[in-house]
């Protein structure tokens, strides 16, 4: 996710309940005392620009740049609290999504034309209250407000003047954090919920922060707050995560496994200790009458994912999104578009095919999902192969795939077939190619794993317009064409499967079948065979499908 350039937090509330102390108190580290000081008792815009945030904000998070563990099993009200920024401890490095520019904006609730333009510009909501009848109004006039002029933005909820509560008895009992989770569960707006003194600047900078982080790492994607659930888009993202990270394809993250993911996370090995404890915490949540020591030293996806679950109940969300996003999710919990189609300036004139890198990639692939170790892809192992992607490329369906490569006796994909139907997507369309890389896992730069031949050239003779020749290319096209029951598709399926067969059938579609052959010298290349069927007079007049194709086969 690219960092928002700026972030506008319109704070709202009844009069009187600390609104402008509270801001002046993150700026200025004072409250307000004369209010007389402020035209309409109100502050003008207070801008705060990253580099001024960024050291308060990183004193705060302690920040610790590993997987936090959840704290030991409580009861369910404990549990649903959406704990303050500094008592969640989250440990992901948020500075790189601070926004360059935070605007706050103070407001009147006497002034509804003012507030009502403001909501409608804002990014985030800052509600304050700071007594029983404040908080009651939430509910009774704030947010059925919000709803009737059509604010559907995230919502923080701040119970300011909490240095008082030692003089109102009566309202401790509210002033406790148990008071927002019957709001949080009626209205899906609100994001979390906090307690402050702007007397005292207690938790003022943490309040903050959450409505940043109600931009920059929001709960609502991830976590149904009323119903106590990760989101569907949530789960298939992390089980995702969870796929690319069991290397070994045997269901379980074992310790290497998650101390990689966590590596490629938080740029630091998790520990053994921590492993191991995660697992009992885990274990504790699933099957607490059966956790004992003797735990197989594993995650399940199952356990991933009530992992993941538990930082979300504890307001952790930072965790969540530190794997997501290191993954290229975006706040939609769909794939980076960059990250999926990177850009790349390829000359008309040119072919892109597979480098060494690609190749590789492609072979460990191949080896990793081979779990017979039959030398073949089955149905099921293929399936399995593209679980983290949208399924088998539609350019390999409308192929025809697997007739379009070399498969063995029982119609399994080889490792040869598989590298040529790789060549092929790459040659005809790079960008599928490009996409594929980022579903499966590849972990580098996509644009890594091909290559950019040079341009094709043309020579002039005898008044003819000649191609030249090439050196640098291991992939060619070649079209057969020729009369009806002219051989040609027995000549492309003798090129595939070395049979031949009397029986006539005419080519409707076209079809193209490719494999590897072995030059003079030793060099290999792709060959790419394509029967037009039907459409060969009008391909044949189509100068950039010509343009394509680098030989013609005339069969008589």
């Amino acid at each position: 996710m690219a960092t928002p350039e700026s972030i506008r937090i319109v704070v709202v509330g009844d009069d009187e309940v600390g609104k402008s102390s509270l801001i002046s108190s993150l700026v200025k580290e004072t409250t307000i005392i004369d209010r007389q000081l402020h035209n309409n008792n109100v502050l003008p815009p207070i801008t705060i620009s990253r580099d001024d945030y960024l050291e308060s904000i990183q004193e705060y998070s302690s920040i610790n740049n590993e997987i936090p563990l959840p704290p030991k099993k409580q009861n369910s009200k404990k549990q649903n609290i959406k704990p303050s920024l500094h008592d969640s401890n989250d440990d992901l490095s948020i500075s790189k999504y601070i926004p360059t520019i935070t605007t706050i904006i103070d407001t009147s609730s006497s002034d509804m034309n003012n507030l009502q333009q403001e909501l409608k510009r804002a990014d985030v909501i800052w509600l304050v209250y700071c007594d029983h009848y404040t908080y009651e109004r939430i509910s009774l006039h704030w947010m059925p407000l919000f709803r009737s002029l059509g604010v559907n933005l995230p919502i923080i909820l701040c119970g300011n003047k909490s240095d008082l509560i030692s003089l109102k008895k009566k309202f401790i009992k509210s002033q406790n954090s148990e008071e927002f989770i019957p709001l949080i569960n009626e209205f899906k707006e609100i994001e979390a919920g906090i307690r402050c003194s702007a007397k005292n600047n207690y938790n003022v900078v943490e309040c903050f922060y959450l409505c940043q982080r109600a931009i920059t790492h929001p709960i609502s994607p991830i976590f149904d707050s009323k119903e106590r659930e990760l989101k569907p888009g949530a789960i298939n993202a992390l089980k995702r995560i969870f796929f690319l990270s069991d290397t070994d394809q045997d269901g379980y993250l074992n310790y290497k496994e998650f101390s990689n993911l966590h590596k490629k996370v938080f740029n630091k090995d998790a520990e053994v200790e921590e492993f191991n404890e995660i697992i009992h915490k885990i274990d504790e949540e699933i099957l607490p009458e059966y956790s004992n020591n003797s735990t197989p030293l594993i995650i399940s996806e199952d356990g991933f994912l009530k992992l993941n679950k538990i930082y979300a109940e504890l307001g952790r969300h930072e965790t969540i999104w530190g794997i997501l996003r290191a993954f290229n999710y975006t706040n939609s919990l769909s794939l980076n578009d960059n990250f999926l189609n990177p850009k790349v300036d390829i000359n008309p004139n040119s072919s892109v095919e597979l480098s060494p890198t690609g190749y590789k990639f492609f072979v460990d692939l191949f080896i990793k999902f081979d779990k017979d170790n039959d030398g073949g892809l089955n149905e099921l192992e293929l399936e399995h192969l593209f679980k983290p992607t949208p399924g088998i490329p539609k350019l390999w369906v409308d192929n025809q795939f697997p007739k379009s490569i070399v498969c063995n006796d029982e119609g399994f994909v080889t490792l040869q077939g598989w590298l040529a139907q790789w060549n092929l997507t790459t040659f005809l369309n790079y960008k599928t190619t490009l996409e594929y890389l980022a579903y499966l896992g590849f972990e580098l730069d996509s644009t890594k794993a091909i290559k950019i031949t040079k341009p094709r050239k043309v020579r002039q003779k005898h008044g003819k317009l000649l191609r030249s020749s090439i050196n640098d290319r291991n992939i060619f096209n070649c079209f057969i064409v020729g009369a009806p029951k002219a051989g040609k598709t027995s000549l492309l399926e003798t090129f595939l499967h070395n049979s031949y067969s009397e029986f006539y059938s005419p080519t409707i579609q076209p079809r193209l079948a490719v494999k590897d052959i072995e030059l003079r010298g030793g060099k290999q290349c792709y060959l790419i065979l394509e029967e037009l069927g039907e459409l060969e007079p009008a391909i044949l007049e189509n100068k950039s499908r010509l343009d394509q194709c680098d030989i013609i086969l005339l069969c008589l």
